[in-house]
Formats: C-alpha cells, sequence, structure tokens
C-alpha cells in the first residue's frame, strides 16, 4: 500500500466512525444542555419560593397591624392607643405612622414617627373602603419619588362578627427593601419583588431605587399572568426574547398578591460556564476515533500483507 493509499485508508476509516459519532455528540451536547437549564430553572424556583416564605414572615412579623397592636380588643381604646403609640416611637423606620379609626372611618387617635407628616386621610382612602366592604386587612403600595415605598393598609378588628375598630398606617418598605436585596446578593441575574400591577417594590440590581415604581421586566410579566391564569402559586419557564433565552420563576408571597420573581440570561447558567465536562468527552472521542484509524491501517497492512512469492491482493 503506498502512501497516499495510506492516508486515504485512515481518513476512510476515521470518517465511517465520526460521521455517525459527531451525529450522536451533537444531540448528546443538546441533551446535556436541556439538563443544564432544567436544573437552573429548578434551582432558581427553588431561591423564589424561598424568598416568598421570607418575605411572607417578614411581613406577618413586621407589617401586620393586628399584631402590632396586639388585637387588645379587652383593653378598649386606652389599650389599643398606648400600644399604637408605643410601636411608632419604638421602630419609627417601619411605622411612618399608626391611626386607630373607629368603626364609621372616624379617626380616634394618629402616632406620626418622630420627624414625619401626616399624609393621608385614611377614612377616605381606597384602602380602608376596600377593608371596610371585605371586612378582611387591605393595603395598596404607595410609591414616592424621594423616599422608599411605602405600604398603606387598613385592618378591621372585629368583634362578634363586626368591625369594632380600624387599624391604619403608613408603613415604611425600606427594611424589606433590603431583606430582598441581601436574598438576590447572589443573583446570577436579577431578583425582585413586585406588587399586584407588576411594579417593582425592591430589586437585587436597585433599580426600583432609581426609577420608583419601575415595571417589573416583560418576561415577568408574562409569567405572572401565566400563573395567575393557571392559579399556580410558583412557576418557572423559559422565556424567548429577540432571541435570546431566559429562565425566569415567579412565587407568590402567601397572603397576599405580592410576587418574588427572578430572571437571567440561559447563557449566564452557573453550570454552563464551569462544567465542560461533555465537550471532554466529545473530544476524548474523537482523538480515539483519530487513533485507531491509525491501528486499522497497520493490522490492515500487517494481515492484509502478500506471502513471499505472491503478488499483493489489489
Amino acid at each position: 500500500m503506498n502512501g497516499i493509499n495510506k492516508y486515504k485508508f485512515a481518513a476512510a476509516v476515521a470518517g465511517l466512525f465520526l460521521l455517525p459519532f459527531l451525529l450522536l455528540s451533537r444531540h448528546f451536547i443538546y441533551g446535556e444542555g436541556e439538563l443544564q437549564k432544567n436544573d437552573t430553572l429548578r434551582y432558581l424556583g427553588l431561591r423564589t419560593s424561598t424568598g416568598a416564605g421570607i418575605i411572607s414572615d417578614v411581613l406577618n412579623l413586621n407589617y401586620n397591624l393586628a399584631r402590632v397592636a396586639g388585637a387588645r380588643l379587652s383593653g378598649g381604646q386606652a389599650a389599643l392607643k398606648q400600644d399604637l403609640a408605643a410601636r411608632a416611637q419604638e421602630n419609627p423606620f417601619i411605622y411612618s405612622e399608626l391611626a386607630l379609626l373607629g368603626p364609621s372611618g372616624a379617626e380616634l387617635a394618629r402616632y406620626p414617627a418622630a420627624g414625619a407628616k401626616p399624609r393621608l386621610d385614611y377614612a377616605r382612602s381606597p384602602v380602608f373602603s376596600e377593608a371596610k366592604a371585605s371586612l378582611a386587612p387591605a393595603g395598596a403600595v404607595e410609591y414616592g419619588e424621594y423616599t422608599p415605598p411605602a405600604l398603606v393598609l387598613a385592618e378591621p378588628l372585629l368583634k362578634g362578627g363586626s368591625p369594632a375598630y380600624y387599624l391604619a398606617g403608613r408603613l415604611s418598605l425600606a427594611y424589606l427593601g433590603e431583606v430582598v436585596r441581601m436574598m438576590g446578593r447572589n443573583s446570577y441575574g436579577s431578583f425582585g419583588l413586585v406588587d399586584m400591577g407588576g411594579q417593582v417594590i425592591a430589586d437585587s440590581m436597585s433599580r426600583s431605587i432609581v426609577e420608583p415604581g419601575l415595571k417589573a421586566p416583560a418576561e415577568v410579566l408574562k409569567l405572572l399572568a401565566l400563573a395567575s391564569e393557571r392559579e399556580a402559586a410558583d412557576l418557572t419557564s423559559p422565556v424567548q426574547f429577540r432571541g435570546r433565552t431566559l429562565l425566569v420563576s415567579v412565587s407568590n408571597v402567601s397572603g397576599t398578591k405580592w410576587w418574588v420573581y427572578e430572571i437571567m440570561d440561559a447563557g449566564d447558567a452557573p453550570a454552563r460556564r464551569t462544567s465542560s465536562w461533555a465537550w471532554r468527552v466529545v473530544a476524548s472521542g474523537v482523538l480515539l476515533i483519530l487513533l485507531f484509524s491509525i491501528v486499522a491501517y497497520k493490522l490492515a497492512v500487517y494481515w492484509l500483507k502478500a506471502p513471499e512469492g505472491e503478488a499483493a491482493p489489489q
């Protein structure tokens, strides 16, 4: 076998094995990428559901007016006023203002934090109307241009099935914003909290501070609409946007219409950046096929070598 035929033979053997191997490798690499994407989505889902649970606990502990006042109906107005005044004085960074209203909405007492100015007539506010109609807590997020978002609340204190008093107040969400930003420190994209209208209350990139009332990314709003349609508390999905694949996860904060979200580019997934084992497997396979093609040539020359005195097979 002359030199040219030697290379042709080795190339033919390599090609015969490389073609199916590379076709299978393509599916292998694609499948490995899909597994990484699904693993990342599950990771995002775990982060948002955990974050929603933490925020729910923070809201219940610090932003629940019935808990703030201790629901001391048995003590009457005097006990309720005492509790509200103490809370406003002890934690002015959250309780910007607390008020006690009568069953008709008449203001019985108001306790602004030091340096704060009364801003709202609670009896005429939409949250009071909603609380009065539903006999359940009602709230709305207020976005200020130069101040952190605030939660305006109205909550009935029921006695015998009817409201004896209403607790109302304006509670700063600055503390909650810091909790959200702390949870989003390790995010590979953006981690945040949105209200029922899709406005960002707080996010890990602090965009909500620069632009109060900023709308969440369109991909997040799309997934929120889908989650509401399915009545799902948690939802994760890849979303296509301008030729890119974005991974999005949303989780509802229990007892509210708020949602925790996390969004990131699929190309920024940590596993995709750090794991190259699949490509190493493919590269090793290609090298082995090239090596075996040379070995095959050597064996062909050895086994097909003509005996002495006979012509070599053509």
